[in-house]
């Protein structure tokens, strides 16, 4: 909803599709909790060291998800429409955006728990370094679309255009 009053002339209807999505990514990611569920950390070491192979994970996902410019999840659709409207870069908006979310998430739990909970340094540092290796994943995706696939469309349109 919020999108749509951001963009509204500009909001693309096909990201409606994004419910459906929402729910397949859900299951998925109700499947790799599943598949991780009997791999076990002994030392804080080992835990920084899952955390940060999530968040690389999770930053490269984010930049195909957003090159891709189809179908996002409902947080980096946002940011996008953010973005459109303001002269902030992906990357930095989706670091602010973060943040913000863990701000409001600490308030909540100290208004609502009596004190910090379900908030550690792992959810800091996802959001703060999410949005920084999406921005470095960029670069290269970018040169890659328009090196590879910008190229492909022009060809493309080329033929279509010569029928």
């Amino acid at each position: 909803m919020l999108q749509i009053l951001i963009l509204r002339k500009n909001y693309k209807w096909i990201q409606l599709l994004r419910l459906p999505v929402a729910i397949v990514f859900g299951y998925l990611t109700d499947f790799g909790s599943w598949a991780i569920q009997g791999i076990t950390v002994s030392s804080y070491r080992q835990q920084w060291l899952l955390c940060f192979l999530g968040i690389l994970l999770v930053g490269i996902g984010v930049s195909f998800e957003v090159t891709a410019n189809v179908v996002t999840l409902a947080g980096e659709g946002l940011i996008l429409a953010i973005c459109q409207v303001t002269p902030v870069k992906f990357g930095t908006m989706k670091i602010i955006f973060d943040v913000s979310l863990v701000i409001i998430a600490a308030s909540l739990s100290f208004l609502f728990l009596g004190g910090l909970m379900g908030i550690r340094e792992g959810t800091i540092a996802a959001a703060l370094l999410v949005g920084l290796i999406s921005r470095q994943i960029n670069r290269p995706l970018h040169m890659f679309e328009q090196r590879f696939l910008t190229a492909k469309k022009d060809k493309l349109s080329a033929v279509h255009s010569c029928h």
